[in-house]
């Protein structure tokens, strides 16, 4: 197991992505933290973990918020002393046109998508620092890379969140701290099935789009996550790291993007 004896914190680690990320670490030895919003979503992660031998302490807390984010990290140095792995993972949109926000919302976004993560990375900064080691994934999305209508919180949101990984890799990088951030595509967790049940979005609209012709799944990015928290990938830092089944490489006309090849 890669990570025994590494100390992880997942925030939003509740359900999806984070849960899945919180999951991973927990089988390759990592004691965890779980933070989320919804406490008994991430007693529930918690107890996932405990169940299958692993260590972990959970807590509720909305991490937009810096005194949530100072208890969170206070936890961490109470029962671990350390902290090896941050993943900030939190995020949330809201679809509509941009006449029609609200500042309020806004502001939600951004609170949520960036202010968490800048909140997150200061705390966990002042420990990796100091013992001159650690890891920080920042979770984007394809849809910071450019346009999409009736997103525009989001999309500027996640184009924030891949200049502060820039940014904190390039000003963190002589002190062993490695930044990076995780860009997925359409990845098949219950926000994006209940945006398929409203009809917010079309499944086969999606699949049709992706070069690889299928929707992601948590694991897909869960994996990464273990990836760039390892040795093997000691060299990348500041990188924005697109897991989409090539969607975000596609820029052609056609309405689906790739094509088997009748090789002899």
């Amino acid at each position: 197991m890669q990570f025994n004896g590494k100390v992880v914190l997942v925030t939003g680690s509740g359900n999806g992505i984070g849960r899945a990320t919180a999951l991973a670490f927990a089988r390759e030895g990592a004691s965890i933290v779980i933070a989320d919003i919804d406490e008994p979503a991430a007693q529930k992660t918690r107890n996932e973990i405990e169940g299958m031998g692993g260590k972990a302490i959970s807590c509720q807390a909305d991490v937009s918020q810096r005194a949530d984010v100072e208890r969170v990290f206070g936890l961490v140095a109470d029962h671990f002393g350390t902290l090896d792995t941050l993943v900030n993972n939190v995020g949330t949109t809201i679809r509509k046109p941009i006449v029609d926000f609200s500042e309020d919302e806004w502001d939600l976004i951004f609170d949520t998508n960036v202010k968490s993560m800048f909140l997150c990375a200061k705390e966990a900064g002042k420990m990796m620092l100091k013992q001159q080691s650690g890891i920080v994934i920042n979770i984007s999305s394809i849809h910071g890379l450019g346009g999409i209508p009736r997103r525009l919180p989001y999309s500027t949101s996640k184009s924030a969140v891949d200049s502060l990984t820039k940014t904190l890799a390039c000003e963190w990088a002589l002190d062993g701290v490695r930044v990076n951030a995780i860009a997925p595509g359409y990845i098949l967790t219950d926000n994006l099935n209940m945006a398929f049940e409203s009809g917010a979005l079309n499944k086969d609209d999606m699949i049709r789009r992706t070069p690889l012709a299928r929707l992601g799944t948590p694991d897909n990015i869960a994996d990464t996550a273990l990836f760039l928290s390892s040795e093997k990938a000691s060299f990348i830092t500041g990188a924005v790291l697109y897991v989409d089944g090539g969607y975000a490489a596609y820029h052609g006309p056609e309405s689906v993007p790739s094509f088997h090849h009748n090789v002899q």
